[in-house]
Formats: C-alpha cells, structure tokens, sequence
C-alpha cells in the first residue's frame, strides 16, 4: 500500500527509516529549507515502525554558497555559521521510533517538529538550573497521535560539552557546590533511558495533560 508523509515547516532535515517486517527503507527529507515536504512511501503491511530523526541541515554549505563583497559579508558568514553551531549543541536532537498500526492505502501520516523543555517551569525552578530542551519529531495519522515505543539522543556528547562550557561562565566559588548539580542533571536528562521515558510518558498524555504542558511551556519560551 502507499502512504504519505506530510512535513510541517521544521528547522531541521529528517532521516525516515520504515521498517516493514523483514525490510528497512531509509530516505532523508529536507524540510527545513521546504525542498520537500511531502514522502511517499510503499509499504507490505498495515503495521510498521517509522523512526524519525532530526538531522541539522548543512547550514556551511548555504553560507559558503554566499555572495562575499565586502567585510560585512565575511562577518556575516562567520556569525551565521557561529550561531547554527550553537544552536545545535545546546538542544539535544532525539530519534523517536512509533508504531504504525492499521494502516490503509492512502493514509496521511503528519509530521510535526515538537520540543520537549525542562524549564523553570518544573521543580528544578527553585535551584535556577540550566534549561535543557528536546528536540523531535512527533508523527500522526487520522487525528491521532501515533504510539512512540523509543527514543534515543543524537547529540548529547555536544550538549553536556556546551553545558559544562555554560555553567562555568558564572565563575566563583558557589560552583564548587552547583557545578556537580549543574551536570549531573544535564548528563541524567541526556541519557537514552531519561530520554526514553520521558517521551513515552508524554506520548501517553490524554489532551488535557498535553495541552496544559504545552501552554507552561509556551510561557516559558515567551518570557
């Protein structure tokens, strides 16, 4: 049967794997600079895994590629390939694996880009802890939200190397105590297990729990 992957607008690429009983497809979408933002894909059977990874589009080439005249331009290259590097290592990239189940020819399957923050918005607010966000993708089909049975991190050699890089911006001698804090929490919230079961927890979320995350989260984003 045939299905179709619809991409909503995402700074990130996606790798797609399809694994359909003993077979697996791999395909690479570029959403982020919208090249394409729709997939079809052949399946055998109604129930199949689709994992979804974030993949940070190749921001170097697009900045070689530009127009250099002057000095501003040069620094405007430098800056911008700066930033997109930033970026990357301070947000944690997570691969999600979801169960596709009863599948029909035709179906739409959308793709979202979703984040995941731990913010001054849960318990740790009290100890003004560094932020860690995730990063993924969250699949659905007929207004459902399809079943995430993994998650794993892409990026979290980068993240806690930036963290620790963060922390000790704020020097003195209280990071003798907060430092430890400070990265451990990192290290815990970046690890496959943490990851894992957090996603899974919130993939499970009726509508009211969701919404109600989503709308402390979007406060803390907006302050």
């Amino acid at each position: 049967m045939r299905l179709s992957l619809d991409f909503s607008n995402s700074p990130y690429d996606c790798e797609v794997i399809i694994k359909d009983r003993s077979e697996i497809h791999n395909y690479v979408v570029n959403v982020s600079d919208k090249q394409s933002d729709l997939l079809e894909i052949d399946v055998e059977s109604s129930r199949f895994e689709l994992t979804l990874i974030p993949k940070m589009p190749d921001y170097k080439s697009a900045f070689s590629d530009m127009e250099i005249q002057n000095f501003k331009d040069r620094l405007a290259q430098k800056i911008g390939n700066t930033l997109c590097s930033v970026f990357d290592k301070m947000l944690l990239r997570v691969g999600c694996t979801y169960i596709i189940s009863n599948a029909k020819d035709d179906n739409v399957i959308r793709i979202e880009s979703q984040e995941y923050i731990f913010g001054t918005f849960d318990k740790f607010d009290l100890f003004e802890l560094v932020p860690m966000a995730y990063m993924f993708f969250k699949a659905s089909c007929n207004g459902d939200i399809c079943k995430c049975s993994d998650a794993f991190a892409m990026n979290r050699k980068d993240v806690v190397s930036s963290a620790k890089k963060l922390v000790l911006i704020d020097f003195g001698l209280h990071l003798l105590f907060t430092y430890p804090i400070q990265i451990g929490r990192i290290k815990k919230l970046t690890s496959d297990r943490k990851v894992k079961k957090t996603l899974i927890k919130f993939n499970t979320m009726d509508k009211k729990e969701r919404e109600k995350f989503l709308s402390a989260q979007e406060q803390f984003i907006s302050r």
